[in-house]
């Protein structure tokens, strides 16, 4: 399994592309946002703890999603095709590729943590940077599963429209660009229910002294298995087209 996941992580350090987008774009927003204070309704160093948080999950799931959907790519090269000749379990496949996205999903929220320092000089204690690291990256685990989910679904036509029409979707409806208090209220109670906005809760909470909710773990968790199912569903009906191929 380990030489897959090498392989995989050469991989994507050969899609510097994957890394401008999800690394350098959150990180020009973060710059823009905590600029224009109003955004939040808070302070100029509220908003910037606050918008950290919201950029370097969005950079995560941004990560996640565009790194599994790259399995649209490897369908249409036949290269699942490849791997279904090599010795390697599908479960094999199926871990190594969710391991080297969630490498590249580490990249944003480190970036956006070290900005958030740098430029705006955000201050939280040890161990809140001790809960928010792992919320951030560990939380996103549900999005690598959607990513492979749409990756093992989506055609070469579709993919790149999908994929953007639920990042941008959810992370919008999930409060990741605007705090839900400011939208509408039957948006906000849309937004409260979407995995977006639970995994990016539990670390606006530790961030302003307080600690993840019950609600937030429970809502991630069945997004997690229901995530979990699609790309189940995805994988063999994936196989079964690979098979009469």
């Amino acid at each position: 399994m380990l030489p897959y996941i090498r392989l995989e992580l050469r991989r994507l350090g050969r899609t510097p592309g994957l890394l401008i987008f999800t690394v350098l774009m959150p990180l020009v927003s973060y710059v823009v946002f905590t600029n224009v204070s109003t955004l939040t309704g808070q302070d100029k160093s509220a908003a910037a703890t606050y918008t950290m948080v919201s950029m370097a999950g969005y950079g995560a799931i941004g990560a996640l999603l565009n790194y599994a959907g790259g399995l649209v790519t490897d369908r249409s090269v036949g290269w699942l095709r490849q791997l279904r000749l090599t010795p390697l379990k599908p479960i094999t496949v199926v871990l190594g590729r969710g391991v080297a996205a969630m490498a590249a999903a580490l990249a944003p929220v480190l970036a956006l943590c070290l900005a958030a320092v740098l430029i705006n000089g955000v201050r939280l204690d040890t161990w809140q940077w001790a809960a928010i690291l792992p919320l951030l990256w560990a939380g996103a685990v549900p999005f690598a599963l959607l990513g492979l989910a749409l990756g093992y679904l989506a055609t070469s036509q579709t993919a790149q429209p999908l994929n953007l029409l639920v990042y941008l979707g959810m992370s919008i409806l999930g409060g990741l660009w605007l705090p839900l208090d400011v939208m509408p209220g039957w948006v906000a109670a849309i937004g409260r229910l979407l995995p977006t906005h639970a995994y990016a809760d539990m670390s606006w909470r530790v961030a302003f002294g307080g600690a993840p909710t019950a609600g937030d773990v429970v809502i991630l968790a069945v997004w997690m298995a229901l995530f979990a199912a699609l790309a189940s569903w995805g994988f063999r009906r994936s196989v079964r087209r690979i098979t009469v191929l």
